[in-house]
């Protein structure tokens, strides 16, 4: 199921692995245009690259979808799988989510702060 889909670089902004948070954020193109973060949370396992020429997040049926992306163990509920460019990585977490502002690039992030990052 498609969650989300963005023509535009994200970069892969920080992980905080004391609270298992996976950031990825684009920068505006322009001055009239906005920033967007995106947060996993409850990180469990990700193999995500360091940066992304657009990104296209869906949710993915795990049975399905282990074997392609070489996970062994199954995860326990509530964990889902949000597959990135369609395999290119993948985030096993909880949630998801997302926000777009007219911030600067290097701005606090909406979901609140994180240890060395503006």
């Amino acid at each position: 199921m498609r969650l989300a889909d963005w023509d535009r670089k994200f970069r892969t902004w920080n992980y905080a692995f004391s609270y298992s948070q996976l950031l990825l954020r684009s920068k505006p193109k322009f001055d009239s245009d906005k920033r967007v973060d995106v947060l996993f949370s409850n990180v469990r396992r990700m193999n995500v690259p360091a940066e992304f020429n657009g990104l296209v997040i869906d949710e993915g049926d795990f049975a399905v979808e282990r074997e392609r992306l070489g996970i062994q163990s199954a995860p326990s509920e509530p964990f889902k799988l949000f597959i990135l460019n369609d395999g290119v990585g993948y985030v096993l977490a909880t949630h998801c989510d997302w926000h777009e502002d007219t911030e600067w690039v290097d701005a606090p992030s909406h979901f609140g702060p994180f240890r060395g990052v503006k």
